[in-house]
């Protein structure tokens, strides 16, 4: 999602309130996470151990979207388009001619697509494109509420049933949106063109940040915030803060459940940019 209506909503945000300021706690937590810290210390040699032990030993569920053509996008116009550029059968293999906006598809925001000197996708750091993977499901709200939002109470109730959310992980909502993809009822647009599906809150993003310490969030919808935000909360405390967020991601039933499940952000280091298409993948130890 790259809507020039949320970058100017967003931009003006940070030059009028400045950057959204991390507690001395939740700084620390981020120093720990960024190098891997406490966040991979207590998932990572589990899953070291699986990967060791071959196919049997884990199970690989995708996260993102086939990326296409005919895939909803958050502005109509900015739809990916492709033509065979070379053919096997004329010139002995095959290319394609992809043109497309960073912004669409299963994809990720860095801070820079938002913030000028904010850091870029190449730039940023590795260690924090791994994390512990946890799925907050908020299907039923959604289902009585397109424009619901995952809330602190959300938390606190996932919290009560499985532990904190360990430091340096990527928090996913759950809405059940994804059932939706690709048809046009993932929009939801209304009769005036405005969107209505679910999102984080902002104070939701916000209590991770200060007290969880968390590397990301991930939604599977077209934004961070919910489709009828007009001031882009969830994307402010994301991208103010120097964390990611994931959006339309796919098959978040699947990790409903899993312990110690380990989540790989695959986005190829794309220069100077704010983000882009990426393959999200999570492993579930047998």
């Amino acid at each position: 999602m790259c809507s020039p209506e949320i970058a100017k909503v967003v931009s003006e945000r940070i030059a009028r309130e400045g950057r959204p300021q991390l507690s001395r706690r939740n700084l620390l937590k981020a120093g720990s996470a960024s190098a891997l810290g406490l966040a991979f210390a207590s998932f990572a040699a589990p899953a070291r151990r699986a990967a060791a032990q071959g196919e049997a030993g884990f199970e690989v569920i995708d996260l993102s979207h086939v990326f296409g053509p005919d895939m909803p996008v958050y502005t109509l116009g900015e739809e990916p388009t492709r033509e065979t550029y070379l053919s096997v059968e004329e010139n002995g293999y095959f290319i394609q001619y992809w043109t497309f906006y960073e912004h669409v598809g299963t994809h990720c925001d860095f801070p820079a697509h938002f913030i000028a000197d904010g850091e870029t996708v190449d730039n940023f750091g590795a260690g924090q494109l791994v994390s512990r993977a946890v799925v907050i499901n908020i299907a039923a709200k959604a289902a009585e509420n397109a424009d619901a939002m995952l809330e602190v109470a959300d938390i606190e109730a996932w919290e009560a049933e499985h532990g904190e959310i360990p430091t340096g992980a990527v928090v996913f909502m759950n809405s059940g949106w994804a059932s939706r993809w690709p048809n046009e009822d993932f929009r939801n647009a209304d009769a005036e063109g405005g969107q209505h599906y679910p999102g984080f809150s902002g104070e939701a993003v916000t209590w991770l940040l200060e007290n969880r310490g968390i590397n990301g969030i991930g939604v599977d919808t077209l934004s961070l915030d919910p489709g009828n935000s007009a001031t882009f909360d969830a994307h402010y405390a994301v991208c103010g803060n120097g964390i990611y967020g994931v959006e339309n991601t796919a098959n978040l039933d699947a990790l409903e459940g899993a312990d110690n499940a380990i989540v790989i952000i695959g986005i190829p280091r794309w220069e100077g940019s704010g983000g882009g298409p990426t393959r999200v993948l999570a492993l579930v130890g047998a």
